[in-house]
């Protein structure tokens, strides 16, 4: 009887069958990764529509708002309010522990940390209040205020009010429920201008303004318990506290590097030029960067989740980063070029005459908007990576720039040189934020 035929291929193929199988699963692996990163991006288009919705609708109110009521006060009134709300902001910059924050990237349950969270912002809005209190006639006339100083009293409760919404209003951010946010800002904003402007035809001063601001964060108060049940308790845990303290502290610590680098040109301007020049400025300032702030607030939003999500995925991350800033840019420099051709006929026609000093300022903080725009992408895609303490540096940075610049600058060109003191500040600031954000993988 012959032998067998002795098959030589059969080894061969045994021994492909595990290299095509860990082909197969690699691919797979590569397929599923591919499907996730679509998935995800698109959650980013759908929660980015919703908060640029919510953030457009909020910046047409708001636009609305503030032409009505230039109309009805004088720049004086503005100023008078800006320094109040700088004081406040710089109070709550200050001793903002950033805990909500933290609870963005918890993967635990967070229901345990929410009456420490809102004991703890309670708390601190008290301190504010009394703080407000104690030195509101120093505070007035370090600004120039006169018998004006009172608004430090008047809006006291403005703080009270952001501190007790609903904590677990947090669970929006994680969820990426961001519809609920178009809801709350059109309702918050609406409710300002209407019982505001019933205020401002009653008082015609100041007060109207605050008035307004107060009815705002009323209603948002509310709908924040509506839209999120929690009946918070007085109570505090430190165990709880320290862990979001742990992320919290850095991100508070970048943020308020970045609001002094925000706010220390209002802050000269008020001291060096009075209430006037002051209002005219605040409003250059937010006419100059509402484009841009709306779209990169909207997108910040988004991303720090988001990005909190890719962390793995390099590929998705640099696709989003770009698609971003991409838009950041063209929205900007639309605009920018739009009011460099028609500032003064805007201004004019808008504002009326008595605010035309605002003209030149503005197109400087046109630039200032664009470039603040892409520092505040790269800042949501370090926290959602969980690298606040990178962004500190660079939030530091751009504030001691500003800290050199600000007080000669303004005490030589006014509120363009203000203006200016911000763009450098900003200048140095991105190429150290490229670098950080290049050194995150």
């Amino acid at each position: 009887m012959p032998p067998e035929p002795v098959n030589r291929a059969a080894p061969s193929d045994e021994a492909s069958a595990p290299e095509m199988d860990a082909a197969d699963a690699s691919d797979g692996h590569r397929e599923a990764a591919h499907k996730l990163r679509e998935a995800l991006l698109k959650t980013f288009f759908t929660g980015l529509s919703w908060t640029a919705a919510a953030r457009g609708l909020t910046s047409v109110g708001t636009a609305a708002r503030y032409i009505l009521f230039v109309r009805l006060l004088k720049p004086f009134d503005f100023g008078v309010i800006a320094s109040a709300t700088l004081v406040c902001t710089a109070l709550s910059a200050v001793s903002d522990p950033r805990m909500g924050q933290a609870l963005i990237q918890q993967e635990d349950r967070i229901d345990p940390y929410l009456d420490t969270l809102f004991t703890t912002y309670f708390v601190r809005s008290l301190v504010i209040g009394l703080i407000l209190i104690m030195f509101a006639r120093p505070l007035g006339n370090f600004f120039h205020l006169g018998e004006a100083y009172t608004v430090f009293w008047a809006i006291v409760p403005l703080p009270i009010l952001q501190s007790i919404q609903s904590p677990r209003l947090i669970s929006l951010y994680r969820r990426l429920d961001f519809h609920f946010v178009t809801i709350m800002n059109v309702s918050e904003v609406a409710a300002s201008l209407i019982f505001g402007l019933m205020a401002v035809l009653y008082w015609r001063d100041w007060r109207g303004l605050v008035f307004s601001l107060l009815a705002g964060a009323v209603v948002r108060d509310v709908l924040t318990y509506w839209l999120f049940p929690h009946w918070p308790r007085l109570s505090f845990s430190m165990a709880h506290a320290k862990t979001m303290l742990s992320f919290g502290l850095w991100f508070s610590f970048g943020m308020l590097c970045e609001f002094i680098a925000k706010q220390l040109d209002n802050l000269t301007v008020g001291h060096l030029l009075g209430p006037s020049a002051l209002g005219n400025y605040q409003m250059a300032f937010r006419a100059g960067e509402m484009p841009v702030a709306e779209f990169t607030m909207s997108a910040s939003l988004v991303t720090f989740p988001m990005v909190a999500r890719l962390r793995t995925d390099r590929r998705a991350r640099v696709r989003l980063y770009w698609s971003v800033v991409g838009v950041v840019a063209a929205v900007g420099l639309a605009y920018a070029a739009f009011i460099f051709a028609f500032g003064n006929q805007v201004v004019l026609r808008l504002f009326g005459p008595a605010w035309i000093h605002a003209v030149n300022p503005l197109k400087v903080l046109c630039i200032y908007g664009i470039l603040q725009g892409i520092l505040v992408v790269g800042r949501s895609f370090l926290n959602g990576l969980g690298k606040p303490e990178r962004y500190v540096i660079a939030a530091a940075t751009r504030a001691a720039v500003l800290a050199i610049a600000i007080y000669p600058l303004t005490a030589w060109h006014g509120p363009v040189g203000a203006a200016a003191a911000g763009v450098i500040s900003i200048l140095v600031a991105l190429p150290i934020m490229a670098y950080l954000l290049q050194q995150t993988d």
